[in-house]
Parts: structure tokens; sequence; C-alpha cells
């Protein structure tokens, strides 16, 4: 596998169906930064830039009860040249490669280092350049663990971690393309399903996904096969 991985590998269209998840990115994003001061004791001056932005917090603290919270953590994504990463991406801890995000063969880059917090109206659905395939939200929180604690985390152990969430947000996105309320999904997976016989959140823990999703739509659910990307 050649690094920093392609852009099919990693990247995925967005559709407006799909709920805000940890990875996507969104152009025009406010970026709080102060300016550089010479007294401890005076508050440093702010000033704002509009930048494409990445969300960074994990999904499960992203919402209360179905809604995204009110304040979100974005990191900006450069061009991976303006970050000095080394061709070998030796040392390069602090950001995760976003490969030909405008489909003009250039690498970007999430930058850990330049995070900020944005007011949930700053996501707009009709901003939001890309998503995360679920192998590039896997190498994201593989770079974010480095950054934060060096800790070497396995992709293989990244998937199978993250794989009750990537299948929730999948049968999120379900959820809303069958025309039902967006809002009205998690208390819908909180109730107690009597052809199961425990709560659906239980059962999408215990791997029956495809259960769940045929008990609204009917039939087994797009790409449930989860192929890995790389085999082409």
């Amino acid at each position: 596998m050649g690094w920093p991985p392609g852009r099919g590998e990693v990247l995925q269209a967005p559709v407006p169906q799909r709920p805000i998840f940890q990875g996507d990115v969104f152009r025009d994003g406010p970026i709080v930064k102060a300016q550089p001061g010479d007294r401890r004791e005076v508050d440093p001056r702010m000033s704002v830039e509009r930048r494409t932005v990445a969300v960074i917090g994990y999904p499960c603290e992203m919402y209360a009860q179905g809604v995204l919270t009110r304040v979100q953590s974005v990191a900006v994504v450069r061009e991976a040249h303006k970050l000095g990463v080394p061709e070998n991406w030796l040392g390069a801890f602090g950001v995760c490669p976003v490969p030909d995000l405008f489909g003009d063969g250039a690498l970007w880059a999430v930058d850990f280092r330049s995070i900020s917090p944005v007011d949930r109206a700053y996501l707009r659905p009709d901003h939001r350049l890309a998503c995360l395939t679920e192998w590039g939200w896997a190498y994201l929180r593989q770079r974010l663990a480095l950054y934060y604690t060096r800790a070497a985390i396995t992709i293989a152990d990244l998937l199978e971690a993250g794989k009750p969430t990537w299948q929730e947000t999948q049968l999120w996105q379900h959820w809303n393309e069958s025309g039902r309320a967006p809002g009205e999904f998690q208390a819908w997976l909180d109730e107690f399903d009597p052809n199961i016989g425990f709560p659906r959140r239980v059962a999408l823990q215990r791997g029956l996904y495809q259960v769940l999703y045929a008990t609204f739509v009917g039939g087994p659910p797009r790409g449930s096969r989860g192929v890995d990307p790389r085999q082409g």
C-alpha cells in the first residue's frame, strides 16, 4: 500500500442526507486566531479567517439526542506542501492526508495544530466538500492518536472499534433517504424491538446492521459487504 493513500480510498462525495460526521470537509469555516502580543497582562487581539476545515470531534460527542451540538471543533485543511510534510511523511504526526480534495491532483492535509471552535451554523450542507470513507475515517483517527499520544494503533483495530458508529451513521443516512424525520432516528434506535428481543441500538452493537436496515427499508443495504477499497 502506498502512502499517502489515494482519493478513492479516503474520500467520498457528500450527499445531503448524510449526517455531519467526523472528518467531513467544509469550505468557508471561520478560524479564530490570536495575534501575537508582547504583554501577558493584556488580552491578545483576535482575528478570523475563512478557511477550508475538517470536523474533528468524535461523532458521539458531536450530537446530543440526535441534534448537532452548537459548538463544533474543526481543524484547518491546507495544501500539504505548505506544511513542510516530507515525501516519506517521517515525523509528520500533526497532519492527516486529504488526497486530491479539489480534483486537481494536489495533496491537502488536515492540520491538527490549527484547531478552532465554530458554531454549527457554519457547517452548511451546501458547503460540504467531501466526506471520509470508512478507511479514511480510520486513517484520520490513527493520525489523531499519533499526534496526541504517539500511540500507533493499527487500521484493523480502528476499523473494528469504529464499526458500530460507522454503521449507525450509514443507517441514519438510509433513514433520512427514506423520507423519515432526521431528528427521530436516535429515539427509534433506542427503542426495544420485539422482533429482535432487545433495543435496536444493542442490535447494532451486536452486528445486526442488515436486520435493522430491513426493518424500515426492506432488503439488504447498499454496500453492506464492506469491500476493502484497496482491492480496487
